[in-house]
């Protein structure tokens, strides 16, 4: 990237660009001319490994490229972080600026853009993995690779049909909303790393709809790093897109999917407000949908039943939970953590019957036995929701 780094001194506070309420600000990015496309890669490594700069391969190994050949449904046309800035001669640079606007702040956030905030490390590497900070060693993204692959393999021997939903961080879909200092540091993430070399994995990247929702409606709120009620919405119909192109044959035309009829914007639930920080606006958007999905019943681990509808959902701390009374023949096993509460009732209202529970990506010591929960559920279908940052973490292992 030609713009030099930039230091602690320009650490930013809200910007006074003025929007109409709910129209995503039109805070500038930084110019196209400075990323580098995912295509350009192989010849990159070329160049780097002739200079003698790269310190980490995995993307940037040309034979175990197999860039993401699923349905267009299921892919984003996102442009990708500079894969130079963790690597090679400017790495040094980098982590000095992000140590130098990272070490003492006081409380566990990163201020940017028009009132945004962000976890910092503190929550799974999270403001690391939005800038692409420590780029994956081959094996590691290999692994990630590999756990997909042989999970699919594994399902499909049971007759089980898996996708994966990796929900993106609000940094991912708002990068013009990274702080000022972070903006030359926007690195290549784990998750593009991941879809360089996917090939046909059942993965759907919601990220391209979401940037292009968030023109009309925030999709994620400022101070909460979960999608708004709205911002899932448009990530179900992401879903539910690639998932009747990846299956075409399974009868999962009868999704639910409703139309936006209205948005309500109400005040965020403010993840940082014990510190406090104050909501810049009144962005928790909420959606009327027609029709909504239909009221479902949901049972907790101790037999407790109770409705599930619209725009409720299951919380994470609620889990093992399963539902029934959906529209489709289909049994789903749900694979999820938080960010998989907002989407709960479009999958309950989804299929006959779900078993939700979490992936404790972030316990080696309580993984999820993915294989094992489908097959004593009887599962059609895995839906495996991960919150972006867990990429950064070490990849789980098949368990039978």
């Amino acid at each position: 990237m030609s713009e030099p780094l930039q230091g602690a001194g320009e650490q930013t506070s809200a910007p006074t660009t003025s929007t109409a309420p709910g129209v995503r600000p039109r805070t500038p990015l930084l110019p196209r001319r400075s990323y580098i496309p995912l295509v350009t890669l192989v010849v990159l490594s070329a160049l780097m490994a002739g200079l003698g700069v790269a310190t980490t391969r995995g993307w940037l190994d040309a034979e175990a490229v197999g860039v993401a050949s699923t349905p267009e449904s299921c892919r984003s046309e996102v442009v990708p972080g500079d894969p130079t800035i963790w690597t090679g001669p400017r790495t040094p640079e980098s982590e000095a600026v992000f140590a130098e606007n990272t070490a003492d702040l006081p409380y566990p956030g990163v201020p940017g853009r028009d009132g945004f905030v962000f976890w910092s490390d503190i929550q799974a590497n999270n403001f690391s993995d939005m800038l692409g900070r420590a780029p994956w060693l081959d094996e590691q993204r290999d692994q990630w690779r590999d756990y997909f692959d042989d999970l699919q393999a594994g399902l499909a021997r049971e007759g089980t049909d898996l996708i994966v939903v990796v929900a993106p961080s609000s940094g991912a879909v708002y990068p013009e909303m990274l702080p000022d200092w972070a903006q030359p540091l926007r690195g290549l993430t784990h998750f593009d790393q991941l879809l360089e070399v996917s090939g046909d994995l059942p993965i759907v990247d919601v990220r391209g709809d979401l940037q292009a929702a968030a023109e009309d409606e925030w999709v994620y709120s400022a101070v909460n790093s979960h999608w708004t009620p709205y911002g899932a919405s448009v990530a179900w119909e992401s879903i539910s897109d690639c998932l009747q192109d990846l299956y075409p044959n399974s009868d999962y035309d009868g999704l639910v999917s409703g139309k936006v009829v209205e948005v309500e914007r109400q005040a965020p639930p403010n993840e940082f407000a014990e510190w406090g920080v104050e909501a810049p606006r009144d962005d928790w958007t909420v959606p009327t949908l027609d029709p909504e999905p239909v009221v479902t019943t949901r049972t907790a681990a101790d037999g407790t039943e109770s409705e599930l509808s619209w725009p409720g959902g299951v919380d994470l701390l609620e889990l093992p939970v399963t539902t029934a009374g959906g529209e489709i023949p289909k049994k789903a096993l749900v694979v999820g953590d938080s960010q998989g509460t907002a989407l709960s009732a479009f999958w309950a209202g989804s299929f006959e019957s779900t078993f939700q529970i979490r992936h404790h990506l972030d316990d080696p010591s309580q993984r999820a036995n993915v294989l094992h929960a489908a097959r004593t559920s009887g599962a059609d279908l895995v839906v495996f929701e991960l919150t972006e940052r867990y990429l950064s973490l070490q990849p789980p292992t098949i368990l039978s």
